[in-house]
């Protein structure tokens, strides 16, 4: 049942088609339920034709994806059918073509299979097939949708160095194949490590919005009395909604925060020690320009995911010094790091989250909910070592970028 809200709010539209902004097309589908945020959202992205984008950053689960179809629809209904919808990864693409299918009457077509120049109406396609095929793609966009925008934060970064990413050079295809178009970042994650990936997500839709990353970094990253000045920068290209926000006319499953909070052993200690003191080291041959916060995260990041996936990173960059002159001193250091990382025979971290979910399924059960649950992790190194853990007393599935499957 609709809210007193939502049935004046449509009840009000209804007797204004005639507003370029009304969005009332859309709810005449019948088979989605919107709520005033997604209505919200949605007008914010539309308000300003100069806006080169926008940023759809509401909390996860607050259906993002269903206010980028209202945005659609709306286009679509002015005769703007020129609609495309970047996604990271297959799996992902098929959710968006059922969605699409089920609840939108919009015209839609899979890029891999349509012959996307005459085609009018909704085109899916993944990043890596757009920049694959990236002639095929120069098309009169009347709009731009990237879901899962946080690959995109990359694009700032040069891909030659090694504070670059892997996605970095396909962000700037991504980035400069839509240059002149108006783009909808949608992701609930715009700050992931640290207001960087803000930037970056900023820079992907118009580079002079804000100035250039080193200065950005010097006045913002671990600034918090700027912090004020910059979110009313950036506040007028994101549109952002807590659950917290929405939970008094939106039916919102509930969340329960459980922290485990545990010490590492000796072993695990040991590795902190000697990756801490090279962080310190006022020269270091492998990370020339990259600044100690920055290495802090990515080094003690993967210790803290998994034995497993440090000996990963510290084999790579051992391979790397190796083909450098005058590194063998910091080569020998990163040689002592790594059998430290080979004597770590248990993650502490993962044993208390296995003893974690012995004691979480009962409770669960009691309360009517499934034996279920979905683990995130760093690396595939660590979802190796958890599937060796978890299936000894559950089936367990690992999922990652090569798509589903097992181990064995």
């Amino acid at each position: 049942m609709l809210t007193p809200f939502q049935a004046f709010y449509i009840a009000l539209k209804l007797n204004s088609l005639n507003d370029e902004d009304a969005l009332m097309p859309v709810f005449s589908e019948g088979n989605i339920r919107v709520y005033p945020y997604q209505v919200a959202a949605a007008i914010f992205a539309t308000r300003n034709p100069y806006h080169k984008g926008v940023i759809l950053c509401d909390e996860a689960g607050m259906g993002k994806s269903h206010e980028a179809m209202l945005i659609a629809n709306e286009l679509w209904y002015e005769g703007k059918t020129k609609i495309l919808i970047a996604i990271p990864n297959g799996d992902l693409l098929m959710q968006w073509a059922e969605m699409i299918e089920d609840k939108y009457s919009i015209p839609y077509c899979i890029a891999q299979n349509s012959d996307i120049a005459d085609f009018d109406g909704i085109v899916l396609a993944t990043n890596d097939y757009i920049v694959q095929n990236i002639f095929e793609f120069k098309v009169n966009w009347d709009t731009v949708i990237f879901e899962e925008a946080n690959v995109l934060s990359s694009v700032y970064q040069d891909e030659n160095t090694f504070r670059g990413t892997a996605g970095s050079k396909q962000a700037k295809i991504l980035k400069e194949f839509s240059k002149d178009i108006f783009k909808i970042l949608l992701t609930g994650t715009p700050i992931e490590k640290n207001i960087m990936d803000l930037y970056g997500l900023i820079y992907f839709i118009d580079e002079d919005l804000l100035p250039d990353s080193d200065t950005y970094m010097k006045r913002y990253l671990r600034r918090p009395e700027n912090y004020p000045e910059l979110a009313e920068k950036v506040s007028k290209y994101c549109f952002r909604t807590l659950r917290s926000q929405a939970k008094k006319y939106a039916k919102i499953p509930e969340r329960r925060h459980i922290t485990l909070e545990y010490e590492g052993s000796e072993d695990e200690n040991k590795l902190h020690n000697l990756i801490n003191l090279y962080i310190e080291k006022p020269d270091k041959k492998a990370f020339p320009k990259m600044d100690k916060y920055d290495l802090a995260l990515m080094l003690l990041g993967s210790a803290a995911s998994s034995a497993a996936a440090t000996t990963q990173s510290l084999k790579n960059i051992i391979k790397r010094l190796e083909q450098m002159p005058d590194t063998q001193t910091e080569c020998e250091e990163f040689k002592v790091m790594l059998t430290a990382a080979k004597q770590i025979k248990v993650d502490t971290k993962i044993k208390l989250l296995a003893d974690a979910l012995e004691k979480l399924f009962p409770y669960m059960t009691k309360n009517g909910a499934n034996r279920k649950a979905v683990i995130f992790t760093e690396s595939v190194e660590t979802q190796k070592c958890l599937y060796d853990t978890l299936k000894l007393k559950y089936k367990a599935l690992v999922y990652n970028g090569s798509g589903s499957t097992d181990y064995d």
